[in-house]
């Protein structure tokens, strides 16, 4: 981007930055973690554009005045693709965040549920020892050591 300010950039980056969104949103839904992992440094660099773009645009609003009707009328047709693609990226985003999250749960379920549990606690105070610890009633053996025995 030459000149931050330039509406003509500015509409060049938000092109860009859409076209990159829809790319993402095509291998989120197909679950391409290393496709999307290799668009987010230009995603980054897109999204520091476009948003140093609009900052100076407001800081300078005369220059947007000053742009002719076509320029308006293709900025606007840009920023709203712009909008619904990147409001279609975010429900992506949230929906894979919310599966991963799902995913996790499930694994520290299953671990958790094979984690020995303590029953309580011992006639000393301390919390007692599991069945078939040491110091506790045996743990019967596994069924195939009882199936070949």
């Amino acid at each position: 981007m030459a000149d931050p300010t330039s509406l003509d950039s500015l509409i060049d980056v938000a092109s860009r930055l859409t076209a990159l969104m829809e790319r993402e949103n095509v291998m989120l839904a197909a679950h391409d973690t290393t496709g999307i992992k290799a668009l987010q440094e230009e995603k980054l660099a897109l999204t520091r554009a476009y948003t140093l773009g609009v900052h100076n645009l407001r800081k300078e609003p005369a220059r947007l005045a000053a742009v002719t009707q076509a320029v308006r009328t293709e900025m606007k047709k840009v920023l709203i693709k712009f909008d619904d693609v990147a409001k279609r990226n975010e429900a992506a985003l949230n929906a894979a965040r919310q599966v991963n999250e799902r995913v996790l749960k499930a694994i520290v379920d299953a671990a958790n549920a094979q984690a020995p549990r303590t029953t309580g606690y011992s006639r000393t105070g301390g919390m007692a020892k599991p069945y078939g610890s040491v110091g506790r009633v045996a743990a019967p053996p596994p069924v195939a050591t009882r199936l070949t025995a």
